[in-house]
């Protein structure tokens, strides 16, 4: 199987199962976190962060220069 095949299956499956579309569009704990894009980092795990908790910003290097237009979105429309 392909991979992305795989994928699609894998989305197919976590979207049927799917609950929390109830959560507010604005992060519940305010806060937007710009971290690296290492496939090796899951930064919601290591900040104990969960669905709807925060807005992840990732990008290489996580350099929050380069990720301005992100930030200034999450910040100025989602108040983080």
């Amino acid at each position: 199987m392909a991979v992305i095949d795989e994928l699609v299956e894998a989305n197919e499956r976590y979207a049927g199962t799917f609950d929390r579309g109830h959560l507010p569009l604005p992060p519940a704990r305010r806060i937007a976190v710009v971290t690296c894009m290492d496939a090796r980092i899951l930064p919601s795990k290591a900040l104990g962060l969960e669905e709807g908790d925060a807005h992840g910003i990732r990008n290489a290097g996580g350099r929050a220069r380069d990720a301005l237009r992100s930030i200034i979105i999450s910040q100025r429309l989602l108040g983080t």
